[in-house]
C-alpha cells in the first residue's frame, strides 16, 4: 500500500515525513472505512531512520508498506459476512423449508459474520505496518 507524505524535518540520519489524511486527499467523501482502531482523523506523522542526505525539507516522497495485512484484513472483512450471508439462508431454508424464514437466516447470518469479522480484522491489525520511502513523488 502506498501513500503520499512531505517531509517536514530533517535531522542527521533521521526523517519525519507527514503523511496526509485521505479523507482531506481525496475530497472527503467518507466512503473510506478506517479499519486501524488507534489511528486518529488526522495526519499522520512517521520517522525514518534512513539517509536523510537524499531528500530536503518539503520534499514530497511515497511511502510504502510491504505489510499485505491490510489486503488479508480486507479479505476478512468482506469475505466472511458474505458467506455467513449464505450459510444462514441454507442451514434455516434447510432446517424450516420456508423462503421467508431462509431470509432472516441469512440477515442474522450475515450481523453475524459481520460481528465475527470485524473482531478477526481487529487482532490482524493490532501491530502498525512498518513503512519505508521508495521514491520521491511528482508533484
Amino acid at each position: 500500500m502506498r501513500q503520499r507524505g512531505v517531509v517536514i524535518e530533517k535531522e542527521n540520519s533521521r526523517l519525519r515525513v507527514k503523511i496526509q489524511d485521505p479523507n482531506e486527499v481525496c475530497g472527503s467523501c467518507n466512503g473510506c472505512i478506517r479499519l486501524t482502531p488507534g489511528r486518529p482523523q488526522e495526519d499522520l506523522i512517521l520517522s525514518f531512520e534512513q539517509a536523510a542526505a537524499d531528500y530536503e525539507v518539503g520534499d514530497a516522497v511515497i511511502v510504502e508498506t510491504a505489510d499485505n495485512k491490510m489486503v488479508r484484513a480486507l479479505a476478512v472483512l468482506y469475505g466472511v459476512p458474505f458467506t455467513t450471508l449464505f450459510i444462514g439462508y441454507a442451514l434455516t431454508r434447510l432446517i424450516t423449508g420456508e423462503d421467508m424464514l431462509g431470509g432472516i437466516g441469512a440477515i442474522i447470518g450475515l450481523l453475524v459474520g459481520a460481528l465475527g469479522a470485524r473482531i478477526i480484522t481487529r487482532r490482524m491489525l493490532k501491530s502498525a505496518p512498518k513503512f519505508r520511502i521508495v521514491a520521491r513523488a511528482c508533484s
